[in-house]
């Protein structure tokens, strides 16, 4: 039985990207799974922290710092320890053949390779190099105390000691075998982590800075600041409903709760709303030990307690691939007209230092938040024009990048114009309702996920738009935030003014503005039309801007 598993997964990182091209025909057609990053996967929805980090362990790095070889550093009875884990013989090999490596020093890693298999053990002993800030040293590894101090010291632990080494500097390396008695020197250059366009090297496999993190990290959740995490690591939730609840009962069921309160009955609910707001308990770190199964799983904001059943998906398929097309050519211009509107809304707001004090973190708040919506619609453009070019064989594919003058509005028999106005309550309200869910956008791209999944699009496809549509519920949720924190306040103490005008037509820099983004959308045009990779290229000299 042939396997008909097809590949789901477009790699968004340069190693996964890499890894495909490297594949023949045959490779490519015969191979299950692909390693990289789904569609959804964006970098500006990491936390950022890093050692060992919340999104990829920097010190995951050092494990190749030397060529063909992979490295795992600890300690144990006898001081720090760089255990060799791995040799990548077919890349000593072809080396080898191509006269970049030595006989000699080909046979010595293919040595190391063969006692691994045997389940001896080497160990790197001694490194001399160039150690960056501590100059060029000899240093024994089992020397190294943890101490790092005054002239001629050396670096406190083996993995410092690998992370100061200079890229491509000369290195050599002392390494010593057991239980057997043996010992090797190798030489080379200190590995370069990125390559020439600034992406991993091609030493690292997909997902290999990511793959030492520990999960749930429940000791920060409980010490970290609300919101801090991203979308899959809750911090606050809602409450499960205990089951045959009624919707017309204690509404403190639908009201955010720590995902980690200490209280884990279901008597009552688990938010009290009595001014003031008391502070909800939460488990102590040794409580996290030991009953971290009792924090639930969280889908949709609420925590569950029973099988989850996600809500049917529907919506009505389009006539046909033409209308498909013309549909998604629309959304790509409302996603041109509502960030345009959003950036408006933002740049309405008072500038921070003209706030009163009790509004300035809300406003600085809407701001971020409005403008991190405005980039997400920027994604959103991408997307759609991603799907387009799919269906459309280059080079006949044109990108989308017309704005409309006709938003949708709260039905699709009732849309609304285009308009640039500043961040009053009521033009909130029209944010949250073309952000809702099952309404509006979300209705628009329903029907075109609707008619990809009937069989017009790929699965690739059908998750960029699925990303969309999610995204588009998490700029429904922020707007009624931001809603929350305007409304807070009289809107003169946060607008610039309500009736905003636009800009003499003679303006110098309103002409410098309308420059900048029409040499924007030539760049766009330009990147959409090369796809991926191509499209990434800071110039294209092959293509020019369409009409």
């Amino acid at each position: 039985m042939s396997d008909s598993t097809t590949m789901k997964l477009l790699p968004r990182n340069a190693a996964a990207l890499r890894r495909g091209q490297d594949l023949d025909q045959e490779q490519k057609a015969a191979i299950r799974l692909q390693a990289g990053n789904p569609v959804s996967t964006r970098l500006e929805s990491g936390v950022g922290n890093c050692f060992p980090g919340l999104e990829f362990d920097i010190r995951n790095l050092e494990r190749r710092f030397c060529p063909f070889l992979e490295v795992e550093f600890g300690a144990d009875n006898n001081g720090p320890l760089m255990r060799v884990a791995s040799v990548n013989t077919d890349g000593v090999r072809a080396a080898a053949a191509s006269g970049a490596l030595t006989n000699a020093l080909s046979a010595s890693y293919l040595r190391i390779a063969a006692d691994l298999a045997q389940n001896r053990t080497w160990r790197i002993t001694q490194i001399a190099g160039n150690f960056g800030p501590l100059k060029q040293l000899t240093v024994t590894v089992a020397n190294m105390n943890g101490e790092s101090f005054g002239t001629g010291r050396l670096p406190p632990d083996a993995w410092t000691a690998a992370r100061l080494l200079v890229e491509d500097s000369p290195i050599t390396l002392t390494l010593t075998r057991t239980p057997a008695p043996g010992q090797v020197t190798l030489t080379g250059n200190r590995a370069r982590y990125l390559d020439a366009n600034g992406a991993l090297a091609r030493i690292f496999e997909p997902g290999e800075l990511t793959q030492s993190l520990c999960s749930p990290w429940t000791h920060d959740f409980r010490d970290c600041a609300c919101y801090y995490w991203a979308s899959n690591h809750p911090d606050i939730a809602l409450p499960p409903k205990p089951a045959g609840l009624p919707a017309s009962s204690d509404n403190r069921f639908n009201l955010d709760t720590p995902w980690e309160r200490a209280d884990r009955s279901m008597t009552t609910p688990p938010i009290a709303v009595t001014p003031p707001k008391p502070a909800i308990p939460e488990m102590q770190h040794n409580q996290i030990n030991r009953d971290w199964q009792s924090l639930n799983f969280v889908l949709e904001r609420r925590e569950r307690l029973t099988d989850y059943a996600a809500a049917p998906f529907t919506a009505t398929p389009l006539a046909n691939r033409a209308a498909l097309i013309q549909q998604l050519r629309y959304a790509a211009g409302v996603e041109l007209g509502v960030m345009q509107e959003y950036l408006t809304a933002a740049w309405s707001l008072r500038p921070f230092a003209t706030v009163a004090a009790a509004a300035q973190d809300d406003v600085r708040a809407a701001f971020a938040e409005i403008l991190q919506i405005a980039i997400g619609e920027m994604r959103h453009l991408r997307a759609v024009n991603g799907v387009l070019a799919g269906l459309t064989p280059r080079p006949a594919f044109v990108p989308a990048l017309a704005v409309t003058n006709q938003l949708p509005g709260t039905s699709p028999a009732t849309p609304r114009p285009l308009q640039f106005r500043a961040a009053e309550p009521a033009v909130i309200d029209e944010f949250i309702d073309l952000e809702a869910p099952a309404a509006s956008v979300d209705t628009l791209y329903g029907r075109i996920l609707a008619t990809l999944e009937a069989g017009e699009g790929n699965d690739e496809q059908q998750q960029a738009i699925s990303t969309v549509i999610a995204e588009g519920e998490s700029h429904w949720e922020t707007f009624r935030f931001i809603k929350e924190w305007l409304g807070r306040h009289p809107t003169a103490v946060y607008l610039r003014g309500a009736a905003l005008q636009p800009p003499p037509a003679a303006n110098p820099a309103h002409i410098t503005l309308q420059q900048r983004y029409r040499s924007l959308l030539e760049t766009l045009d330009l990147g959409y039309r090369a796809g991926i990779p191509a499209g990434a290229r800071p110039h294209l000299p092959e293509l020019t801007p369409g009409p």
